[in-house]
Protein backbone atom coordinates (compact mmCIF):
# COMPACT_ATOMS: atom_id res chain seq x y z
CA UNK A 1 0.00 0.00 0.00
CA UNK A 2 2.83 2.33 0.75
CA UNK A 3 4.99 2.14 -2.04
CA UNK A 4 3.97 4.33 -5.02
CA UNK A 5 3.87 3.06 -8.55
CA UNK A 6 6.11 4.50 -11.42
CA UNK A 7 4.86 7.52 -12.65
CA UNK A 8 3.71 6.99 -16.34
CA UNK A 9 3.59 10.88 -16.95
CA UNK A 10 4.77 14.40 -16.01
CA UNK A 11 3.88 15.78 -12.75
CA UNK A 12 1.23 18.97 -13.41
CA UNK A 13 3.78 20.93 -11.78
CA UNK A 14 6.96 19.96 -12.49
CA UNK A 15 8.42 23.04 -13.42
CA UNK A 16 7.53 24.68 -10.09
CA UNK A 17 8.00 21.79 -7.36
CA UNK A 18 12.00 22.31 -7.28
CA UNK A 19 12.19 25.59 -7.25
CA UNK A 20 9.39 25.13 -4.13
CA UNK A 21 10.84 23.26 -2.70
CA UNK A 22 14.39 24.89 -2.62
CA UNK A 23 12.25 28.06 -1.25
CA UNK A 24 9.94 26.45 1.35
CA UNK A 25 11.00 23.29 2.49
CA UNK A 26 11.70 24.94 5.49
CA UNK A 27 9.47 24.40 8.80
CA UNK A 28 10.15 27.43 11.74
CA UNK A 29 10.15 24.97 14.52
CA UNK A 30 13.79 23.38 13.73
CA UNK A 31 14.84 26.84 14.01
CA UNK A 32 13.34 27.87 17.49
CA UNK A 33 16.09 25.98 19.07
CA UNK A 34 18.53 27.11 21.30
CA UNK A 35 22.56 26.82 22.44
CA UNK A 36 22.55 23.69 24.90
CA UNK A 37 24.32 25.92 27.63
CA UNK A 38 22.60 28.57 27.42
CA UNK A 39 18.95 27.21 27.78
CA UNK A 40 20.41 25.01 30.91
CA UNK A 41 21.01 27.65 32.18
CA UNK A 42 18.08 29.60 31.81
CA UNK A 43 16.25 26.12 32.81
CA UNK A 44 17.97 26.32 36.17
CA UNK A 45 17.16 29.99 36.95
CA UNK A 46 13.61 29.04 36.60
CA UNK A 47 13.67 26.02 38.85
CA UNK A 48 15.41 27.79 41.20
CA UNK A 49 12.69 30.60 41.19
CA UNK A 50 15.14 33.65 39.93
CA UNK A 51 13.04 33.99 36.79
CA UNK A 52 9.56 33.48 35.42
CA UNK A 53 10.09 32.36 32.15
CA UNK A 54 13.19 31.63 30.89
CA UNK A 55 15.04 33.65 27.84
CA UNK A 56 14.99 31.95 24.66
CA UNK A 57 17.88 32.06 21.96
CA UNK A 58 17.28 31.31 18.33
CA UNK A 59 20.84 30.82 17.32
CA UNK A 60 20.03 29.47 13.80
CA UNK A 61 17.44 32.65 12.99
CA UNK A 62 20.05 35.07 10.48
CA UNK A 63 18.10 38.08 9.02
CA UNK A 64 19.78 37.54 5.85
CA UNK A 65 18.48 34.10 5.07
CA UNK A 66 15.04 34.57 6.14
CA UNK A 67 14.87 37.46 3.70
CA UNK A 68 16.33 35.41 0.75
CA UNK A 69 13.37 33.18 1.56
CA UNK A 70 11.15 35.17 1.20
CA UNK A 71 12.16 36.80 -2.10
CA UNK A 72 12.38 33.55 -3.40
CA UNK A 73 8.73 32.32 -2.46
CA UNK A 74 7.36 36.22 -3.69
CA UNK A 75 9.71 35.06 -7.05
CA UNK A 76 7.63 31.93 -7.57
CA UNK A 77 4.53 33.20 -6.20
CA UNK A 78 4.58 35.53 -9.29
CA UNK A 79 5.72 33.14 -11.82
CA UNK A 80 2.88 30.87 -11.13
CA UNK A 81 0.20 33.29 -10.49
CA UNK A 82 1.60 34.84 -14.51
CA UNK A 83 2.58 31.51 -16.07
CA UNK A 84 0.76 28.05 -14.50
CA UNK A 85 -2.38 27.53 -17.37
CA UNK A 86 -4.08 24.99 -14.55
CA UNK A 87 -6.20 26.68 -12.02
CA UNK A 88 -6.42 23.89 -9.68
CA UNK A 89 -1.99 23.60 -9.44
CA UNK A 90 -2.32 27.93 -9.44
CA UNK A 91 -4.29 28.33 -6.60
CA UNK A 92 -2.43 25.14 -4.94
CA UNK A 93 0.69 26.88 -4.99
CA UNK A 94 -0.92 30.51 -4.09
CA UNK A 95 -2.33 29.14 -0.53
CA UNK A 96 1.14 27.05 0.08
CA UNK A 97 3.64 29.84 -0.47
CA UNK A 98 1.12 32.40 0.94
CA UNK A 99 1.54 30.22 4.46
CA UNK A 100 4.95 29.60 3.96
CA UNK A 101 5.81 33.37 3.53
CA UNK A 102 3.91 33.98 6.66
CA UNK A 103 6.05 31.38 8.09
CA UNK A 104 8.99 33.29 7.30
CA UNK A 105 7.55 36.53 8.81
CA UNK A 106 6.62 34.75 11.98
CA UNK A 107 10.39 33.65 12.26
CA UNK A 108 11.33 37.66 11.61
CA UNK A 109 9.17 38.43 14.26
CA UNK A 110 10.62 35.56 16.63
CA UNK A 111 14.44 36.96 15.84
CA UNK A 112 13.28 40.67 16.04
CA UNK A 113 11.32 40.26 19.02
CA UNK A 114 8.19 41.47 18.10
CA UNK A 115 5.70 39.52 20.12
CA UNK A 116 2.54 41.18 18.29
CA UNK A 117 3.45 40.17 14.50
CA UNK A 118 4.28 36.91 15.86
CA UNK A 119 1.01 36.32 17.57
CA UNK A 120 -0.60 37.03 14.31
CA UNK A 121 1.52 34.96 11.85
CA UNK A 122 1.35 31.80 14.10
CA UNK A 123 -2.63 32.12 14.41
CA UNK A 124 -2.56 32.77 10.35
CA UNK A 125 -0.52 29.55 9.88
CA UNK A 126 -1.86 27.33 12.18
CA UNK A 127 -4.98 28.74 13.52
CA UNK A 128 -6.39 29.15 17.53
CA UNK A 129 -6.90 26.67 20.02
CA UNK A 130 -10.20 25.30 20.08
CA UNK A 131 -12.33 26.40 23.18
CA UNK A 132 -14.63 23.08 22.66
CA UNK A 133 -11.55 20.64 22.75
CA UNK A 134 -9.85 23.28 25.46
CA UNK A 135 -13.36 22.73 27.38
CA UNK A 136 -13.45 18.98 26.69
CA UNK A 137 -9.73 18.62 28.18
CA UNK A 138 -10.22 20.45 31.31
CA UNK A 139 -13.76 18.82 31.80
CA UNK A 140 -11.70 15.31 31.81
CA UNK A 141 -8.84 15.81 33.53
CA UNK A 142 -11.11 17.31 36.45
CA UNK A 143 -13.12 14.05 36.65
CA UNK A 144 -9.58 12.58 36.70
CA UNK A 145 -8.56 14.66 40.25
CA UNK A 146 -12.15 13.92 41.80
CA UNK A 147 -11.91 10.57 41.34
CA UNK A 148 -8.59 10.77 42.24
CA UNK A 149 -9.57 12.71 45.80
CA UNK A 150 -11.07 9.30 47.31
CA UNK A 151 -7.86 7.19 46.76
CA UNK A 152 -6.12 5.61 49.81
CA UNK A 153 -3.19 7.32 49.04
CA UNK A 154 -2.62 10.76 50.52
CA UNK A 155 -0.15 11.93 48.11
CA UNK A 156 -2.32 10.98 45.14
CA UNK A 157 -5.30 12.80 47.32
CA UNK A 158 -3.27 15.50 47.62
CA UNK A 159 -1.87 15.75 44.75
CA UNK A 160 -6.12 15.51 43.20
CA UNK A 161 -6.71 18.51 45.39
CA UNK A 162 -4.08 20.13 44.15
CA UNK A 163 -4.65 20.46 40.34
CA UNK A 164 -8.69 20.54 41.03
CA UNK A 165 -7.58 24.13 43.01
CA UNK A 166 -4.99 24.87 40.09
CA UNK A 167 -6.79 24.26 37.12
CA UNK A 168 -9.10 26.73 35.39
CA UNK A 169 -13.07 25.80 35.78
CA UNK A 170 -14.39 24.05 32.14
CA UNK A 171 -17.52 22.98 30.99
CA UNK A 172 -18.12 19.88 29.28
CA UNK A 173 -18.54 19.89 25.80
CA UNK A 174 -19.42 16.97 23.31
CA UNK A 175 -16.43 17.96 21.00
CA UNK A 176 -16.61 13.94 19.67
CA UNK A 177 -17.05 10.24 21.39
CA UNK A 178 -14.08 8.37 21.69
CA UNK A 179 -13.61 5.97 18.98
CA UNK A 180 -15.80 2.64 19.45
CA UNK A 181 -13.80 -0.55 19.36
CA UNK A 182 -15.11 -1.71 16.13
CA UNK A 183 -13.52 1.59 14.67
CA UNK A 184 -10.22 0.50 16.51
CA UNK A 185 -10.18 -2.62 15.61
CA UNK A 186 -10.45 -2.04 12.04
CA UNK A 187 -8.06 1.31 12.09
CA UNK A 188 -5.47 -1.35 13.66
CA UNK A 189 -5.83 -4.04 11.11
CA UNK A 190 -5.48 -1.54 8.54
CA UNK A 191 -2.38 -0.10 9.88
CA UNK A 192 -0.56 -3.51 10.58
CA UNK A 193 -1.47 -4.61 7.03
CA UNK A 194 -0.15 -1.36 5.47
CA UNK A 195 2.80 -1.19 8.01
CA UNK A 196 3.89 -5.00 8.88
CA UNK A 197 6.65 -5.49 6.65
CA UNK A 198 8.39 -2.52 8.32
CA UNK A 199 6.83 -3.38 11.92
CA UNK A 200 8.87 -6.70 11.45
CA UNK A 201 12.96 -4.48 11.33
CA UNK A 202 11.37 -4.49 15.81
CA UNK A 203 12.18 -7.22 17.87
CA UNK A 204 9.78 -7.67 20.46
CA UNK A 205 12.13 -9.71 22.83
CA UNK A 206 14.22 -6.82 23.01
CA UNK A 207 13.34 -4.90 26.14
CA UNK A 208 14.74 -1.78 25.42
CA UNK A 209 15.69 -0.04 22.05
CA UNK A 210 19.05 2.27 22.08
CA UNK A 211 19.81 5.51 19.50
CA UNK A 212 22.02 3.06 18.09
CA UNK A 213 19.39 0.24 17.33
CA UNK A 214 16.68 2.77 16.77
CA UNK A 215 18.59 4.44 13.79
CA UNK A 216 18.76 1.05 12.45
CA UNK A 217 15.50 -0.27 12.80
CA UNK A 218 14.22 3.14 10.87
CA UNK A 219 16.82 2.49 8.02
CA UNK A 220 15.02 -1.07 7.76
CA UNK A 221 11.81 0.49 7.93
CA UNK A 222 12.55 2.88 5.00
CA UNK A 223 13.99 0.03 3.07
CA UNK A 224 11.49 -1.89 3.41
CA UNK A 225 8.66 0.69 2.29
CA UNK A 226 10.81 1.72 -0.41
CA UNK A 227 11.35 5.20 0.67
CA UNK A 228 14.80 6.28 -1.10
CA UNK A 229 16.65 9.80 -0.51
CA UNK A 230 16.46 9.85 3.23
CA UNK A 231 18.86 9.45 5.90
CA UNK A 232 18.43 8.55 9.78
CA UNK A 233 21.13 10.13 12.04
CA UNK A 234 21.59 9.89 15.90
CA UNK A 235 22.76 13.84 17.20
CA UNK A 236 23.61 14.51 20.24
CA UNK A 237 21.20 17.99 20.36
CA UNK A 238 19.69 17.83 24.18
CA UNK A 239 16.73 17.21 23.44
CA UNK A 240 14.77 13.46 23.65
CA UNK A 241 11.83 13.62 21.31
CA UNK A 242 12.80 11.71 17.39
CA UNK A 243 12.17 13.88 14.68
CA UNK A 244 11.73 14.07 10.75
CA UNK A 245 13.40 17.21 8.64
CA UNK A 246 11.60 18.05 5.70
CA UNK A 247 14.19 20.19 4.49
CA UNK A 248 16.90 18.02 5.14
CA UNK A 249 15.13 14.76 4.61
CA UNK A 250 16.78 12.83 7.67
CA UNK A 251 15.09 11.25 10.75
CA UNK A 252 16.89 12.95 13.86
CA UNK A 253 17.36 10.50 16.83
CA UNK A 254 18.76 11.88 20.13
CA UNK A 255 21.89 10.82 21.34
CA UNK A 256 20.52 8.96 24.42
CA UNK A 257 17.03 7.89 23.13
CA UNK A 258 16.00 4.93 24.36
CA UNK A 259 12.28 2.91 23.77
CA UNK A 260 10.82 0.01 24.36
CA UNK A 261 9.69 -2.36 21.39
CA UNK A 262 5.99 -1.52 21.47
CA UNK A 263 6.70 2.22 21.22
CA UNK A 264 9.10 1.89 18.63
CA UNK A 265 6.68 0.25 16.72
CA UNK A 266 4.46 2.85 17.11
CA UNK A 267 6.91 5.44 16.02
CA UNK A 268 7.70 3.81 12.95
CA UNK A 269 4.02 3.96 11.67
CA UNK A 270 3.81 7.59 13.08
CA UNK A 271 7.35 9.08 11.68
CA UNK A 272 8.19 6.55 8.67
CA UNK A 273 4.89 5.20 7.92
CA UNK A 274 3.35 9.13 7.82
CA UNK A 275 5.89 11.63 7.87
CA UNK A 276 8.25 10.23 5.52
CA UNK A 277 5.99 8.19 3.06
CA UNK A 278 3.58 10.92 2.63
CA UNK A 279 6.85 12.93 1.13
CA UNK A 280 8.07 10.60 -0.96
CA UNK A 281 4.45 9.24 -2.34
CA UNK A 282 3.18 12.74 -2.62
CA UNK A 283 6.77 13.60 -4.68
CA UNK A 284 5.72 10.52 -7.01
CA UNK A 285 1.90 11.68 -7.91
CA UNK A 286 0.44 13.93 -10.26
CA UNK A 287 0.91 17.02 -8.14
CA UNK A 288 4.63 17.21 -6.60
CA UNK A 289 3.53 19.62 -4.39
CA UNK A 290 1.80 16.61 -2.38
CA UNK A 291 5.33 16.04 -0.86
CA UNK A 292 5.69 19.02 0.98
CA UNK A 293 2.20 19.48 1.21
CA UNK A 294 -1.25 21.40 0.50
CA UNK A 295 -1.51 24.61 2.91
CA UNK A 296 -1.99 23.57 6.02
CA UNK A 297 -1.78 19.91 5.65
CA UNK A 298 0.05 19.60 9.23
CA UNK A 299 -3.43 19.41 11.20
CA UNK A 300 -4.10 15.87 9.15
CA UNK A 301 -1.02 14.94 8.55
CA UNK A 302 -0.61 14.80 12.26
CA UNK A 303 -4.00 13.71 12.72
CA UNK A 304 -3.08 10.36 10.67
CA UNK A 305 0.53 9.94 12.31
CA UNK A 306 -1.05 10.31 16.03
CA UNK A 307 -4.24 7.75 14.49
CA UNK A 308 -1.89 4.96 12.92
CA UNK A 309 0.33 5.41 16.51
CA UNK A 310 -2.93 4.38 18.35
CA UNK A 311 -4.02 1.81 16.39
CA UNK A 312 -1.08 -0.38 17.01
CA UNK A 313 -2.02 -0.57 20.58
CA UNK A 314 -5.34 -1.54 19.93
CA UNK A 315 -7.05 0.71 22.87
CA UNK A 316 -7.60 4.52 22.90
CA UNK A 317 -7.84 6.06 25.91
CA UNK A 318 -8.08 9.56 25.11
CA UNK A 319 -7.71 11.68 22.43
CA UNK A 320 -3.90 12.55 21.48
CA UNK A 321 -1.94 15.45 22.26
CA UNK A 322 -3.57 16.20 25.59
CA UNK A 323 -0.61 18.59 27.01
CA UNK A 324 0.33 20.34 23.88
CA UNK A 325 -3.19 21.64 23.35
CA UNK A 326 -3.85 22.53 27.37
CA UNK A 327 -0.51 24.56 27.36
CA UNK A 328 -1.35 26.53 24.23
CA UNK A 329 -5.01 27.18 25.40
CA UNK A 330 -3.84 28.33 28.66
CA UNK A 331 -1.20 30.51 27.58
CA UNK A 332 -3.80 31.83 24.56
CA UNK A 333 -6.36 32.56 27.34
CA UNK A 334 -9.30 30.33 25.56
CA UNK A 335 -10.95 31.01 29.28
CA UNK A 336 -10.26 34.71 29.28
CA UNK A 337 -7.18 34.65 30.90
CA UNK A 338 -3.93 34.92 29.26
CA UNK A 339 -1.18 33.54 30.36
CA UNK A 340 2.98 33.24 30.50
CA UNK A 341 5.58 30.99 30.91
CA UNK A 342 5.36 30.25 34.98
CA UNK A 343 1.42 29.57 34.89
CA UNK A 344 1.54 27.86 32.23
CA UNK A 345 4.09 25.54 33.54
CA UNK A 346 2.42 25.37 36.86
CA UNK A 347 -0.81 24.35 35.69
CA UNK A 348 0.95 21.42 33.42
CA UNK A 349 3.07 20.32 36.45
CA UNK A 350 0.17 19.62 38.71
CA UNK A 351 -1.58 17.55 35.85
CA UNK A 352 1.77 15.64 35.45
CA UNK A 353 2.47 14.86 38.44
CA UNK A 354 -1.03 13.63 39.46
CA UNK A 355 -0.58 11.48 35.99
CA UNK A 356 2.47 10.21 37.30
CA UNK A 357 1.79 9.39 40.91
CA UNK A 358 -1.58 7.35 39.45
CA UNK A 359 1.03 5.41 37.02
CA UNK A 360 2.50 3.59 39.77
CA UNK A 361 5.67 6.65 41.11
CA UNK A 362 6.63 7.41 44.03
CA UNK A 363 6.53 11.04 45.23
CA UNK A 364 10.36 11.72 44.65
CA UNK A 365 10.44 10.38 41.18
CA UNK A 366 7.01 11.58 39.90
CA UNK A 367 7.78 14.74 41.46
CA UNK A 368 11.59 15.08 39.47
CA UNK A 369 9.36 13.59 36.18
CA UNK A 370 7.14 16.75 36.26
CA UNK A 371 9.09 18.90 36.86
CA UNK A 372 11.47 17.67 33.79
CA UNK A 373 7.70 16.90 31.43
CA UNK A 374 6.14 20.24 32.21
CA UNK A 375 9.31 22.44 31.42
CA UNK A 376 9.63 20.68 28.36
CA UNK A 377 6.32 21.16 27.30
CA UNK A 378 6.35 24.69 28.55
CA UNK A 379 9.23 25.51 26.67
CA UNK A 380 7.65 23.91 23.05
CA UNK A 381 4.53 25.96 23.51
CA UNK A 382 6.50 29.44 23.90
CA UNK A 383 9.46 28.35 21.24
CA UNK A 384 9.54 31.35 19.21
CA UNK A 385 8.50 33.88 21.70
CA UNK A 386 10.19 36.39 24.75
CA UNK A 387 7.87 33.84 26.91
CA UNK A 388 6.80 37.04 28.88
CA UNK A 389 4.39 38.42 27.28
CA UNK A 390 0.93 36.42 28.36
CA UNK A 391 -0.99 35.24 25.02
CA UNK A 392 1.81 34.88 23.08
CA UNK A 393 2.80 31.33 22.37
CA UNK A 394 3.93 29.16 19.24
CA UNK A 395 0.18 27.32 18.64
CA UNK A 396 1.45 24.04 16.23
CA UNK A 397 1.10 21.66 18.97
CA UNK A 398 -2.69 22.08 19.45
CA UNK A 399 -3.06 20.73 15.94
CA UNK A 400 -2.08 16.64 17.67
CA UNK A 401 -5.15 16.54 19.81
CA UNK A 402 -7.71 18.44 17.15
CA UNK A 403 -5.92 16.55 14.08
CA UNK A 404 -6.42 13.55 16.46
CA UNK A 405 -10.10 14.05 16.80
CA UNK A 406 -10.86 14.95 12.98
CA UNK A 407 -8.99 12.04 12.02
CA UNK A 408 -11.02 9.33 14.41
CA UNK A 409 -14.46 11.30 13.48
CA UNK A 410 -13.69 10.89 9.63
CA UNK A 411 -12.55 6.77 10.11
CA UNK A 412 -15.89 6.61 12.30
CA UNK A 413 -17.80 7.76 9.55
CA UNK A 414 -15.84 6.24 6.46
CA UNK A 415 -13.42 3.79 7.21
CA UNK A 416 -12.34 3.17 3.79
CA UNK A 417 -11.31 6.70 3.46
CA UNK A 418 -7.86 5.49 5.46
CA UNK A 419 -7.09 4.09 2.22
CA UNK A 420 -6.34 7.47 0.36
CA UNK A 421 -4.24 8.71 3.56
CA UNK A 422 -0.89 7.61 2.27
CA UNK A 423 -1.36 9.56 -1.53
CA UNK A 424 0.61 12.64 -0.15
CA UNK A 425 0.66 15.45 2.09
CA UNK A 426 -2.89 16.67 2.90
CA UNK A 427 -5.91 17.21 5.41
CA UNK A 428 -7.88 14.34 4.97
CA UNK A 429 -10.73 16.42 6.60
CA UNK A 430 -10.14 19.71 4.60
CA UNK A 431 -12.98 19.59 2.13
CA UNK A 432 -10.68 21.79 -0.07
CA UNK A 433 -8.27 19.34 -0.26
CA UNK A 434 -10.33 16.47 -0.67
CA UNK A 435 -11.96 18.50 -3.97
CA UNK A 436 -8.54 19.18 -5.47
CA UNK A 437 -7.80 15.78 -5.24
CA UNK A 438 -10.56 14.71 -6.78
CA UNK A 439 -10.33 16.98 -9.89
CA UNK A 440 -6.82 16.18 -10.50
CA UNK A 441 -7.38 12.31 -10.02
CA UNK A 442 -5.35 11.70 -7.07
CA UNK A 443 -6.71 7.76 -5.39
CA UNK A 444 -5.54 5.51 -3.46
CA UNK A 445 -4.97 3.74 -7.03
CA UNK A 446 -2.27 5.53 -7.66
CA UNK A 447 -0.67 3.44 -4.66
CA UNK A 448 1.10 0.21 -5.69
CA UNK A 449 -0.52 -2.89 -3.79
Amino acid sequence: MEGMRRREQEPLDAQWYGRFEGAGSFQAYEYFSGDREARAEQKRAFMDGEIDAPALDYPKLNMGDLQTKEDDLLALKKDILNKEPNPDVKQAYRWKINEKIAEVRMMKAALNGNMKRFSKYTSFVYGEPSAQVFGYTLATESKKAHDALSSDNPDIAAAAQQLIEILPEGSAHDVAALPTQNIVDAMQVQTLDAFSEAMAAVDTKVEQYEAGQIQEVFREAMSSLELTGWTVEVVDTGKTSISVNQEEKKVVVPEGRSMTAKKLQQLIVHEIGTHVARRVNGEHSKLQLLGLGLDRYERGEEGVATMREQAVTGDVQDFAGMAGHLGIALARGVDGQKRGFREVYEIIRAQMYLEKLLSGMDPAAASGKADTLAYNRSVRVFRGTDGKTPGVCFTKDMIYREGNIDIWNLVGEDPDAAMQFSVGKYDPSNPEHLALLSRLGITDTDLAA
